[in-house]
């Protein structure tokens, strides 16, 4: 049994017993713990405000012997305020923080995942809305879930046919085969936009900051239909602020 202290993003919370907290945590040191904060709903406790989703705090966890750490202490680095501020906002904070919930595994840390996640609350907290559409559909939103794709070992083929190696009109997808396909090969597959798989080449091929000039709207609903497609053959994952597959 250990204490040991690390940043933390909280990416969900569960009510449980009269007063405590079962926290989803992504944590720097230890990538995705579970941990319980103790009296945390108590209107007289600290922890309870520091412990939002979306918050990122460095927490002091003390390991049991179980899978489920308690919380000792936090201290709150960034609130992300700008979330709480308008619904937009705090929608797509929420798929993204479901994502990275249901696809990195536990206890298995990454850099590349724990800069990434801050990085997007951090554009999130002051994103404007993306159109009309739903807010999981944001360009940052669908940035950050191509780019766990690349940091998971999932990300398709997207610039040549994954059967033949043909460029051209590449007009089908297909996750178990492994990406695009062209005309003679898409039989069957599922029909994909070329708009879309343009833009889920540019949100893995260009910084964050610039989702929204990857993503043409007419374009989002493809991308994400892609991104849902993968996650579900590889993983079994299908997430519920998605659209259905």
């Amino acid at each position: 049994m250990a204490t040991y202290e690390t940043e933390a993003v909280v990416l969900r919370g569960i009510r449980y017993s009269e007063a405590d907290l079962v926290l989803a945590l992504y944590t720097r040191a230890h990538g995705r713990v579970s941990a319980i904060a103790k009296g945390a709903r108590r209107t007289t406790s600290k922890l309870g405000g520091r412990l939002q989703p979306g918050v990122t705090a460095s927490v002091t966890i003390h390991e049991g012997r179980g899978d489920l750490g308690t919380i000792r202490g936090a201290s709150v680095i960034d609130a992300h305020a700008g979330l709480w501020v308008a619904g937009h906002r705090l929608q797509a904070a929420a798929c993204v923080l479901e994502t990275v919930m249901r696809v990195m595994p536990e206890a298995e840390p990454s850099e590349e995942t724990w800069h990434l996640l801050d990085r997007t609350l951090g554009l999130l907290a002051h994103a404007d809305p993306a159109g009309p559409g739903p807010a999981r559909l944001h360009p940052v939103v669908l940035g950050c879930q191509a780019k766990l794709l690349v940091v998971s070992g999932l990300l398709p083929v997207l610039g040549s046919c994954v059967r033949c190696g043909a460029g051209g009109s590449l007009t089908a997808f297909s996750a178990t085969a492994g990406g695009v396909l062209c005309d003679a090969c898409g039989t069957g597959a599922e029909p994909v936009e070329g708009d879309a798989v343009a833009a889920l080449a540019g949100l893995v091929g260009r910084p964050l900051a610039e989702a929204v000039s990857a993503v043409p709207p007419p374009a989002a609903a493809g991308v994400e239909r892609m991104i849902g497609l993968v996650l579900r053959e590889h993983l079994g994952v299908s997430l519920r602020s998605a659209a259905p597959l």
